[in-house]
């Protein structure tokens, strides 16, 4: 088959997604299955060969992202359930101040983040939140302290590990993930520090009034897209992790609150082990027993093993939990995860697919012939599939297989592998509007009218993005002489 009508065939197979997603409102799981098999039979696969090509590309993404969604699930419910986020809110808030309340909110949100689902993330902090805004005096307003909590949030969720898209997208583009981590972090500092302040420029201009006490959230609406779907802003992955979070919340009993350390030791913890088996296997020789103990432990889902052993011994076990109510709290992590998972690898499959046909070779040889620059090519295209369909996890997901044969071709480092991943996840955070769950969770357990949301969140992602892009940009000379 020609390369010319292979990626015709690529193209009307992206479309077809977008399609399905948004005026099918299909969930992304069936929506990606159902194209990577009419992708297949296309191209001209032998129909008795097209399920195993699925089930190949299936069980090579979840081999590496089912292990590090589930214990990240785990780690961040634990967390969440024990109290650790109003404990980072209230610490940061008495160490900033009244004023700083935004910065602070801000903050705790980027270290909860982590962990935590972006949708479940946003629930749990949201009374922490209306807490703190209605403390203060005077005309107040709600964008500012919701605002900021969100876009830190989002920003996590798009660049760093163990969030599924990400994760999923360093599957398909052959990254590290230890090494996605370790290069991710300065735009992730940047661009959660930068959306404070855009945060703080565009509440200048948008007013929203705090919601009365007592006068709840209005209803929820969901796209059943990323965050609905696989981030988990809706009603798909993690949605189901919205409900098990306001259930967990009703009935956690804790005798006593964490402390701030104890809290910043189980999130930072699997980080730190992760980053030392990426730096140990740059530093250290093969043989070195050393480096062996790091690839043991500091492999992302034994990193996050360990992480979830040491929180439930410290977190539960030996604030009074028993075991009944460690393995209620641990199950409850999983209806989140099942949606996230397979949505993942449901991407992955389209991801081998389009390999195995051969459709994105010709996508590759395509862009590559645009003359285009790799990370700006990963950028524009994950922001318009995020545009247009509205999950940040399925733009990473659709993006990096097409993006990964070009980046194959061209020889690149593995750090510069790792930035052109990171870059799709930014890229992926922009332009998120009324087709965006997450949007619409925000809006209405605020309170903030759409317009007002328009005007706020959607500035707020795209703009955060071009700077995540800058940032990109910035970096690729130096990480281009790692080798």
């Amino acid at each position: 088959m020609s390369p010319t009508v292979l990626v015709l065939l690529g193209l009307a197979s992206v479309a077809a997604i977008l399609v399905l997603i948004i005026k099918a409102k299909a969930h992304p799981f069936l929506a990606l299955l159902l194209v990577s098999i009419a992708l297949a039979l296309a191209a001209g696969i032998p129909m008795g060969k097209v399920i195993p090509l699925l089930q190949e590309g299936m069980g090579e993404t979840l081999g590496s992202v089912a292990l590090i969604v589930t214990l990240g699930a785990m780690l961040g419910r634990i967390i969440e359930v024990s109290g650790g986020a109003e404990v980072l809110a209230q610490a940061l808030l008495k160490a900033f101040g009244p004023r700083r309340a935004p910065w602070a909110l801000g903050a705790a949100s980027f270290l909860f983040g982590i962990p935590v689902f972006v949708d479940v993330a946003t629930i749990v902090l949201v009374p922490i939140v209306l807490a703190v805004a209605r403390r203060i005096t005077g005309r107040v307003n709600m964008l500012a302290y919701a605002l900021p909590t969100v876009m830190a949030l989002l920003t996590v969720h798009v660049v760093l590990p163990p969030h599924p898209g990400i994760v999923g997208g360093a599957e398909l583009m052959k990254s590290d993930v230890g090494l996605v981590l370790l290069v991710g972090l300065l735009p992730a500092i940047v661009m959660g520090l930068f959306s404070q302040f855009i945060s703080a420029v565009l509440v200048k201009r948008t007013f929203s009034p705090v919601p009365a006490a007592g006068s709840g959230a209005a209803g929820v609406p969901g796209s059943g897209t990323d965050e609905a779907a696989g981030s988990g802003e809706g009603t798909g992955p993690e949605a189901g992790g919205g409900t098990a979070t306001t259930t967990a919340t009703r009935t956690s009993t804790a005798v006593r609150p964490p402390s701030v350390g104890l809290v910043l030791a189980m999130i930072l913890v699997p980080l730190v082990l992760i980053m030392a088996q990426t730096v140990s296997s740059l530093v250290l020789p093969d043989s070195n027993p050393v480096r062996g103990v790091f690839d043991l432990v500091g492999a992302s889902p034994a990193a996050l093993l360990i992480g979830v052993l040491l929180a439930i011994g410290f977190l539960g076990l030996r604030r009074g939990w028993g075991l009944r109510r460690v393995e209620d709290v641990v199950a409850s992590s999983l209806p989140a995860t099942a949606a996230v998972i397979l949505i993942t690898g449901a991407g992955g499959t389209f991801g081998h697919v389009l390999e195995g046909t051969g459709v994105a070779e010709a996508v590759a040889g395509v862009l590559t012939g645009t003359g285009l620059p790799v990370l700006l090519l990963a950028w524009l295209m994950a922001a318009l599939i995020r545009a247009a369909q509205g999950s940040a996890t399925v733009a990473t997901l659709t993006t990096a297989p097409l993006i990964a044969p070009m980046v194959a071709s061209a020889g690149l480092s593995a750090p510069q592998i790792a930035l052109v991943t990171i870059t799709i996840g930014i890229g992926s955070m922009a332009l998120s509007h009324v087709n965006d769950s997450l949007f619409w969770v925000w809006s209405r357990y605020f309170q903030v009218e759409t317009g007002a949301a328009l005007r706020s969140y959607t500035v707020a992602t795209t703009v955060t993005s071009v700077v995540g892009f800058a940032v990109a940009c910035l970096m690729w000379p130096l990480v281009a002489l790692i080798s």
